[in-house]
């Protein structure tokens, strides 16, 4: 069962004070600052606990951001680094496709209208004109300059022969390029056209020298033939059956001497012959130039496919190969930096969840605000609080006086001045204020009788 608000000791203090005709101004303040000093102090309460919980979560904010902070650096970091190795990755792809491109289009370039076999053919002329030279040559230097000495002859002629290889630069510049490089330009085409069909003529009168030189040969071959014939005859019929082994007679010798004689001239003729000063002239002069030319034209078309298949394809290769490595690298880059920049966002975004701890620290520094305002409120609450019931006190204790009369009010008094409280402060106050034996000036009497002797004369001031 419910209690009834008569039980309330507000209620027994107001109907005491409704019976004492006290005003009811003075416990109403009372009552009003008592309950507005407990509701702060309850708010004080709430208020230090609620500091305690945001200051335990300012903390753990703190260690929290603290620790994704961290991570995050770090995620920026590996961002950052990664970045670098895959700007590098890229520069590098880029450098690398910049140099194959530049590589093929010189492999394009670097085709040549003949084939490989068309320039092998021609190395193998080339080398063949330059042997024939040198056999030409070194029968010149041995029997016709004299020089007896088999390894200077060889030498002489290995140089006679090599001039080949000093024309065909002159060939190759001046010819053989600006006819291939510039084939549309009729000076080229003109100049071209003029030396290949000089180089026809006089090969053409060379080989005919040289075959009318092969007849004549052919023709002092077999006169050469008649004439062996002739003396071998010769010799079989003068050889006598019954004496083989008998000399030759005077009359053969001169026939055969006269034979050997013809034989020796025809050689003499076609080794004098202008026939065959123009053969080896003219064929020497023949494979000078058939083998510059030769070389002239086996040489870029050789080069072209050493330059494409042997420098430029190799270079290609590695470059290829390399450049996989570098698509698989970038790929990795690639798929580092992707994870790298969802894990800053994850960061990132756990930060922003975060409380954020300047409005902790500003919702701190309200509630430490508050509790400051409620703690001067209460003060302010418990001072009228306590002035509200001296003041009730006070008015009760008028009430009284004006009731009773000057005896009961004297006996009051002295009641409440004889209590053991206001004897001990009467006492310090007669000593002036120092304890038995720790003052200046030592009293004359023991403590009971100083008592004793205050309360007489109390009471000798009151009879008088």
């Amino acid at each position: 069962m419910e209690s009834s608000h008569t039980d309330n000791y507000d209620f027994q203090h107001g109907y005491n004070n409704g019976l004492e005709n006290v005003t009811k101004d003075t416990y109403e303040g009372y009552l009003s600052s008592q309950v507005h000093y407990e509701w702060q102090t309850r708010q004080i309460e709430d208020k230090q606990k609620e500091l305690g919980v945001l200051e335990e979560t300012i903390s753990k904010a703190k260690s929290s951001y603290k620790e994704v902070f961290d991570k995050l650096q770090e995620s920026l970091l590996n961002i950052s680094l990664v970045g670098k190795n895959k700007e590098r990755t890229e520069t590098q792809v880029s450098d690398n496709e910049a140099e194959l491109g530049i590589l093929s289009e010189r492999r394009e370039k670097s085709t040549h209208k003949n084939s490989l076999l068309a320039g092998f053919v021609y190395l193998i002329s080339g080398v063949a004109f330059v042997c024939g030279d040198l056999i030409i040559s070194h029968e010149i230097v041995a029997y016709a300059l004299n020089i007896r000495n088999n390894v200077e002859a060889w030498v002489f002629a290995v140089g006679l022969a090599l001039v080949s290889v000093l024309l065909k630069p002159a060939y190759e510049r001046l010819i053989e390029s600006p006819y291939s490089e510039n084939q549309s330009q009729q000076r080229s085409n003109k100049v071209y056209a003029w030396f290949k069909g000089t180089m026809v003529v006089f090969a053409t009168i060379t080989l005919f020298i040289l075959g009318w030189f092969r007849y004549e040969a052919y023709k002092t071959d077999k006169l050469k033939e008649g004439i062996n014939k002739s003396i071998k005859n010769i010799q079989t019929q003068a050889i006598d059956p019954l004496n083989p082994s008998a000399p030759l007679t005077v009359q053969v010798q001169a026939q055969i001497q006269e034979k050997l004689k013809a034989y020796d001239a025809l050689n003499l003729d076609l080794v004098n012959s202008v026939w065959a000063l123009a053969s080896f002239v003219l064929s020497g002069i023949l494979f000078a130039f058939a083998g510059a030319i030769c070389l002239g034209i086996a040489f870029p078309v050789l080069q072209c496919y050493w330059y494409r298949w042997v420098q430029i394809d190799p270079k290609i290769s590695r470059l290829k190969k390399a450049k996989r490595k570098l698509n698989v690298s970038l790929s990795e880059l690639e798929k580092n930096m992707a994870e790298a920049i969802v894990q800053k966002n994850i960061y990132e975004n756990d930060i922003v969840l975060l409380p954020k701890i300047e409005t902790l620290e500003q919702q701190q520094s309200t509630l430490l605000k508050d509790i400051e305002e409620l703690k001067e409120e209460t003060r302010l609450s418990e001072t009228n609080a306590r002035i509200s019931a001296y003041n009730d006190g006070h008015a009760k204790g008028g009430m009284v006086r004006d009731a009773i009369s000057d005896d009961e009010a004297m006996q009051f008094v002295r009641d409440n001045y004889f209590t053991t409280s206001s004897l001990a402060n009467k006492a310090k106050t007669s000593t002036g204020g120092n304890v038995a034996g720790f003052g200046r000036n030592k009293p004359t009497l023991r403590p009971y009788q100083q008592l004793r002797k205050m309360i007489s004369d109390d009471f000798n001031g009151e009879e008088s």
